[in-house]
């Protein structure tokens, strides 16, 4: 995971690159190494997913397991340590959130849900709407821009001024669904 990362706590967009899914597919990659059965099904999601905006650069990647019990017991019995650390605080998604931290910089963050979790659903819908709704891509990159900017020493702030937009397009890809 070369090339992406951040302090953990700092804020900063950059612009979007194209070595994005090839780091994402190599995680993936090692992840399913480590998981193996465990992991149902694995995504890259977030904004370095959406294709031409602004993001953090630090790879979000999405697993749905089946048995989400077993798979936290086997992360903080086999996995966890100094690059892969189990955030212990909740989280907004209500996911199981595991950092990869190499070098001193966040690389990754790896949201785990129970297959079928509406909030993983989301996640997808959300970075496939944006996929294919450049205009809705370009408005939330100016949203985070400017969240960035007003945010900068805060990330909490940051990340709940997104909320409600994320939330709307949501909303708005579930129609889109319902309506094909």
């Amino acid at each position: 995971m070369e090339n992406v990362g951040l302090k953990r706590g700092y804020l900063e967009l950059m612009d979007y690159r194209e070595d994005y899914k090839d780091i994402y597919e190599k995680e993936k990659d090692e992840l399913l190494n480590i998981y193996k059965d465990r992991i149902f099904k694995i995504d890259h999601v977030g904004s370095t997913s959406i294709k031409g905006i602004k993001s953090k650069p630090i790879i979000d990647i999405l697993i749905q397991t089946n048995d989400l019990e077993d798979f936290k017991t086997y992360t903080e019995s086999n996995v966890e340590g100094d690059i892969y650390t189990v955030k212990k605080e909740p989280t907004m998604g209500g996911d199981y959130l595991i950092r990869k931290e190499e070098d001193g910089k966040v690389k990754a963050f790896i949201h785990v849900y129970k297959t079928g979790d509406m909030n993983g659903i989301t996640s997808i819908m959300f970075r496939d709407y944006m996929n294919s709704h450049e205009d809705e891509a370009k408005r939330y990159e100016a949203l985070k821009v400017e969240l960035a900017t007003k945010y900068k020493d805060n990330r909490k702030e940051y990340t709940y001024g997104k909320d409600s937009y994320i939330k709307e397009i949501i909303k708005k890809a579930i129609e889109e669904t319902n309506n094909k």
